[in-house]
């Protein structure tokens, strides 16, 4: 009987050693949040980095998720280019739900290759449509991970915009011509025969029928055709946005 006891009592002894010491997770979350709550600098970043690197090991991955995510736009909030995504995946993908990572991959191949640099489109007509369908489909995979949803359909929305719209220094329709850029008419042809079922398509089938109601031009110094355009493309935007969450 008493060594039962005492085997007992050894065992409440590692149980509480585990679980007893040192402060919880909700704890450390919410000490970790109070130091996101002072205006964002690099001293009151590093100081929660480092905090957050101190514990993270004792987090699962929901915690660290969590925390991780809301550190990213804290830093953000001091530079919007601070952060390294390559560097930071290193770092935290081995404590983080592989969605999050995900998206962190998504924004270190922006990185590496951004789609638009001072206003001027750096990559083709069809890779932009091809970052937009492969958004598309991460998306799909990802949409019920609700701490990112605004992340990726911010990501996906400003793929559909460019890809309708251009951008300041690649516009889709010509300045000087009003005529639609061919080489856009193109590419988004054959994206369309590509991936006939994909929300991007439905995007570029009714940008298409907007298209041919205006004889692929439009002039952008004339008031009411350009606020068309404008409209149209808002509400593909929003549309496109709704139906990938579906």
């Amino acid at each position: 009987m008493k060594r039962s006891s005492s085997v007992l009592l050894i065992v409440l002894l590692i149980i509480t050693a585990l679980t007893g010491c040192g402060p919880k997770q909700g704890e450390i979350q919410d000490e970790f949040l109070a130091m996101l709550d002072k205006p964002p600098s690099e001293e009151s970043a590093k100081e929660a980095a480092d905090y957050l690197d101190q514990h993270l090991s004792k987090l699962d991955k929901e915690y660290a998720s969590f925390m991780v995510h809301e550190l990213e736009h804290y830093i953000l909030g001091v530079e919007h280019n601070k952060i390294n995504y390559t560097e930071w995946i290193a770092h935290y993908e081995k404590y983080v739900d592989p969605a999050l990572t995900g998206l962190y991959q998504i924004m270190a191949q922006e990185q590496k290759s951004p789609m638009a640099v001072d206003t001027v489109l750096k990559i083709s007509w069809e890779e932009l449509a091809k970052r937009a369908y492969d958004m598309e489909n991460y998306i799909k995979e990802n949409k019920d991970y609700e701490m990112i949803n605004e992340d990726f359909t911010w990501i996906y929305g400003n793929y559909i915009n460019a890809m309708i719209m251009g951008t300041n220094g690649t516009p889709i329709f010509n300045y000087k011509t009003h005529a639609f850029s061919e080489d856009a008419r193109t590419a988004y042809v054959s994206f369309i025969n590509r991936y006939p079922d994909s929300i991007t398509t439905w995007v570029l089938k009714e940008y298409y029928t907007y298209l041919t109601s205006i004889q692929f031009t439009m002039d952008y110094n004339d008031k009411v055709s350009s606020k068309l355009f404008f409209d149209t493309c808002d509400w593909l935007v929003l549309e496109s946005g709704k139906r990938v969450m579906q």
